[in-house]
């Protein structure tokens, strides 16, 4: 191998020997290249950025035709690029999204009109999901829904005069207050037991013992004094009593 001083004094020779090595033997300088990528990513970065800023042009172009030649390749590599980008940068793709989101507001409005009803599975899905998501971990939310479906199916199709929690006067966390507060609550019941297989809320005067057609009637059957803890077998067995 010639000497360091031989090849400094020799650039061309050196260069033109370089290339004859790589035209026989592709697959090596393949492999060397690989390697030393590998072993060297910060001079690789370094080496790309300069010949970025000194061929702008070329790059670009060098880009869109590899991309055109092999659609598919390019967009295996963006996508492990990106992710590789992602988990690396976690919040800057999510301050991204909020600043286009802010400045697009209409656009993102009609995206997702237009997600929404090209994909009408996954949207029932993902409220499933997250309804059950919701419901395990967020006593609250699950109180106020119960509380909502419960007024729903008493009134066979028929609207509220107001929103739920406002019917029965309070927010869900007084709400459970109240309940854990009452004397008809026992020891083991909690926020997190509450519902099946736990305790629900019964009307003590019974749901059907009310005329729904008078709005007041209504709001006093929902109302949290006619509220109280009750074991969930205890509460199916009284029934409409």
């Amino acid at each position: 191998m010639p000497s360091r001083k031989w090849r400094a004094a020799n650039p061309e020779k050196v260069k033109e020997a370089t290339r004859k090595w790589r035209a026989a033997n592709p697959e090596k300088y393949k492999e060397t290249q690989i390697k030393w990528r590998a072993a060297n990513p910060e001079k690789v970065k370094e080496y790309q950025r300069k010949w970025r800023a000194a061929n702008p042009g070329k790059s670009g172009e060098a880009s869109r035709k590899w991309r055109a030649e092999d659609p598919e390749k390019a967009r295996k590599y963006n996508t492990q690029k990106n992710r590789i980008w992602r988990a690396n940068n976690p919040e800057k793709p999510r301050e991204a999204m909020r600043r286009y989101r802010a400045a697009n507001p209409e656009r993102v409005k009609k995206y997702r009109r237009e997600w929404n009803a090209a994909n009408p599975e996954r949207i029932k899905k993902c409220r499933r999901e997250w309804k059950k998501y919701k419901r395990a971990t967020d006593p609250n939310w699950k109180l106020t829904q119960n509380m909502r479906s419960g007024m729903h199916s008493a009134l066979a199709g028929r609207s509220k005069s107001a929103p739920t929690m406002k019917i029965i006067g309070c927010t869900a966390e007084a709400l459970f207050k109240h309940l854990l507060s009452c004397a008809s609550r026992e020891p083991w019941m909690t926020r997190e037991n509450y519902g099946k297989g736990g305790w629900d809320v019964d009307h003590i005067i019974a749901v059907k013992k009310w005329d729904y057609d008078c709005p007041l009637q209504f709001a006093l059957c929902w109302d949290k004094s006619n509220l109280q803890p009750m074991e969930h077998i205890a509460n199916i067995k009284k029934g409409a009593r």
